[in-house]
Formats: structure tokens, sequence, C-alpha cells
């Protein structure tokens, strides 16, 4: 009998599948935020930054398998902690979309604003964008993987024209020596620059897809971690060499980079389009979520039967997102820093689930020691953090009334464990049920956590 090869991606392709997915329009605002932020120590916080993920990536390649529907986040906080906790989690992501997603759209707006020389029209750019996202799933309308891919490799292409652009004849010397200050700095630059890697663990999507998942996961994610890292490195330290710190757009400096105003035009219009393509990908996403987290009682009833429902509350929540920043632009630089706070709370509450459900180990120790310098950033980064303990907060006071209560808000009768565990609404003991059914050796996550399905699959951060 002939041995029979595996069927999969290879390693090369896998690589480019996953820079595709963890590239996104972020990397229009982050370089000039990040040098705005911590002048010289730049490169320092993207290089912290980046360390911070690799432990993690150990530990989503471990939650893959805990969930074959690819709610590895959900599934392994439920396992880890609580079930009720596992149900906060796709709550929280959905408040880190009605602020993050918004905010971009804003960037994007600014970016046309500039470029195009379209005074005052960044707030109707960024609405419209919003409007059209809505809209297009409202029709049923999706942009396919290769249009993401393609938006995608717009964008990089842009930046890589605007770093050989912005480097040549540069009228600043190249400058990456921290100054005494970085200590003051430093950590809440991390915290902002994390904006650009929050999400990888979608990632765990690729892995099925993989020849060899256990073996391949790893090497290409922690590849493609490394290419988009060194891709923002690039554009920042460009940034770096055309405009000083404090005189710097923290939003839109990319433009600095545009040494013509056509170039500019063209950059305007490349974020613009990667922007509208984002936005679909994560209101598909986060309706799909919405939905989810309807069935399985954690949210009203009324949103996962009505479609119009669920576009009306993202529609009140990214209209408010873009009330106050058109109200003070200023905010929009610390919106991106308040949406990365609530997901660094979530990979705390992953890495505190990991540690319990796996025990002591290497990997688990490893990401324990992730977690004082997580705290850290989020206690420097001041009023930064304040919405996301306030989500993470109400998220978790939310979750546990729903468990406890019942979705109809009055506790729920007594039941039988297997009563309970049959449907939505979980009774105590069937809670206590269901954690103790955890600990069998199965393949996926309970069904009655079936959690959402990561918001955005093969689409970053807006």
């Amino acid at each position: 009998m002939t041995a029979t090869k595996p069927s999969g991606l290879g390693r090369a392709s896998a690589v480019l599948l996953a820079f595709g997915s963890i590239a996104g329009s972020g990397i229009l605002s982050l370089p000039s935020a990040v040098y705005a932020q911590s002048g010289s120590g730049c490169l320092l916080v993207w290089a912290v930054a980046a360390l911070l993920c690799l432990p993690m990536l150990v530990m989503f390649r471990d939650a893959m398998g805990l969930s074959g529907g690819g709610d590895a986040v959900q599934v392994l906080v439920s396992r880890g902690l609580r079930p009720w906790v596992g149900a906060a989690m796709p709550l929280m992501f959905l408040f880190v979309v009605v602020v993050g997603l918004p905010t971009g759209c804003a960037v994007a707006g600014r970016y046309v604003e500039r470029g195009l020389g379209w005074g005052g029209g960044g707030a109707v750019v960024a609405g419209a964008l919003l409007a059209l996202a809505l809209g297009a799933n409202l029709a049923g309308a999706r942009a396919g993987t290769l249009v993401q891919l393609a938006g995608g490799a717009a964008l990089v292409t842009t930046g890589l024209v605007l770093v050989a652009a912005g480097s040549w004849d540069a009228p600043r010397p190249l400058d990456v020596v921290p100054s005494g200050a970085i200590g003051e700095t430093l950590l809440p630059g991390v915290l902002l620059a994390f904006w650009a890697f929050v999400g990888f663990e979608n990632l765990t999507f690729l892995g099925r897809d993989l020849a060899d998942p256990r073996r391949h996961f790893l090497p290409v994610s922690a590849v493609a971690l490394g290419l988009y890292g060194g891709f923002a490195v690039a554009l920042t330290l460009a940034v770096s060499v055309r405009a000083d710190q404090h005189s710097v757009d923290p939003v839109a400096g990319l433009l600095e980079l545009a040494t013509s105003p056509a170039l500019q035009g063209l950059v305007a219009v490349v974020a613009a389009a990667a922007m509208l393509i984002n936005a679909a990908a994560w209101v598909r996403g986060i309706d799909s979520l919405l939905a989810g987290s309807s069935r399985n009682g954690s949210l009203p009833r009324v949103f996962g039967a009505s479609a119009w429902a669920r576009t009306a509350l993202l529609a009140a929540l990214f209209t408010a997102t873009l009330a106050t920043l058109a109200a003070d632009p200023s905010l929009t630089v610390d919106a991106l820093a308040a949406s990365s706070a609530v997901f660094v709370l979530i990979y705390l509450v992953c890495i505190v689930s990991y540690v319990r459900s796996h025990g002591p180990s290497a990997r688990t120790v490893a990401n324990l020691a992730l977690v004082p310098v997580m705290a850290a950033a989020l206690v420097q980064s001041g009023t930064r953090s304040v919405y996301g303990i306030l989500v993470a907060a109400g998220c978790l006071a939310w979750s546990r009334t729903r468990a406890r209560n019942g979705p109809g808000g009055s506790p729920n009768p007594q039941r039988n464990p297997s009563e309970a565990l049959s449907g939505p609404r979980r009774t105590l003991a069937g809670a206590a049920a269901q954690r103790r059914r955890a600990v069998s050796p199965r393949p996926s996550g309970p069904q009655d956590q079936e959690g959402p399905r990561a918001p955005y699959r093969g689409v970053r951060e807006p």
C-alpha cells in the first residue's frame, strides 16, 4: 500500500494567506500614531508589541483543537473559567467593532479630505462607508475572499511605494535610539501598536487548511506576523525621516510620504477602497455574531429573528462613535487605543483560561508572563483603558445575569441538567453539568456553547 501525501496548503501559500489575513487598513494610521506617541522609541514599541503575540500563538494553536467551528476563544474561556464568561467574549468583540470600525472609517475620511483636498468631507466619507457596508450586508451582498485579498494587496503595494518615495532624499536623519522618556511612552505605545495585531487569533481558521496544522501553524503564523510587523516598522521609520514627532499628523501621517499630489490622491482612493472592503467584512461578521449570541441566549431574541433589528442596533452604535469623533477629531487615536484595550482584556481572560485548563507548563508560563506587561500597559495608558475596563465589566455582568436569570430576565425554573443543556437557556445546574462534560475528550466545543464564528475571517482591523 502506498502512502497518501497529506493534502492542504503548503507553508509558502499559507504564509501569503496568513499575511493577507493580518494586514488591514489599521496600517493607514498606526505608523504615524506610534511615531507621534513614542518618537525615537517607535522601533522598540513595535518590537515589544510583536513579541507579545508569539506566546499567544502557541495558546491559540492549542485552542484550535477545542473547537471544530473556529470559535476557539469562546470555547477556551468556557472550559478554563465558566460558560457564562465564555459567552461574554462575543459581546466584548461587539464593543471593539462599534468603536474600531467607525474610527477606521474616520481615518479613511481624513485621507480623502487631505489627499483629494475635500475640506470638511471626512465625516461624510466615513458615514458613507458605514452606510454602504450596512446596506450591503442587509441586501446579502458580500466581498469574496479574492476581493478581500486584492484590497489587502493594493494596500500593501501602496505602502511599499510610500516607503520608497518617503525614504528617497529624506530631509531628516534616522533616529531609532530611545530617549530617556521611553519609560513613560513605551507601554502606552505598545497598547496603541497592538491594534495592528489584534484579531490575529483568527489565524486559527487557517489551521484547518494546513497539511499538518499542529506542525505548521506556529511557523506559518510567526513568519506572517513578522512580515507584517516589518511592514509596519518600515512605514513608521519612513514617516520619522520625513516629519517631526510633534508636527506629524497621527491619523493620516502616511501622506507625508507622498511626494506629489497625484500620489496623495492615489493613497486617498486606496485608503477609502480598502476601508470599504474591511467595513463590509466586519459588518457581515458582527451581524453573524449578534445573531449567534441571540440564539444562545446572550442577547434578546429579537436580534436573532430580525436582520433589521441587528442593522438598527449597529447603525445607532456606529452613529454615536462617528458623532463623538466629528465633535472632537483629536479623539481618533484615543479611540483606536481604547479599542485595543478591549482586545488586551480579552487576551488576558484567554491567558487565565489557558493556564487553568492546561495546567502548568512552559507554554502556559510563557503566556502567564505576559499578564503583568499587559496590565502595566493598561494602567500606564490611563483614560484610554477606561473604555475597555467598562466594556469588560459590563459584558461580564450582563452575561452572568443572563446565565443566572435566563433571557427573559427572571430566574429560570429548576430543570434537569440534561434538559438545561438541550436549549440556549442555562440554569446553574445545567452550567455545572456542561462543565463536567467539557472534560471529556471531544474534538469540538459543546453544542449549546456555539459562539460566534470569528467576526472577520481573512480581513483585519479597521
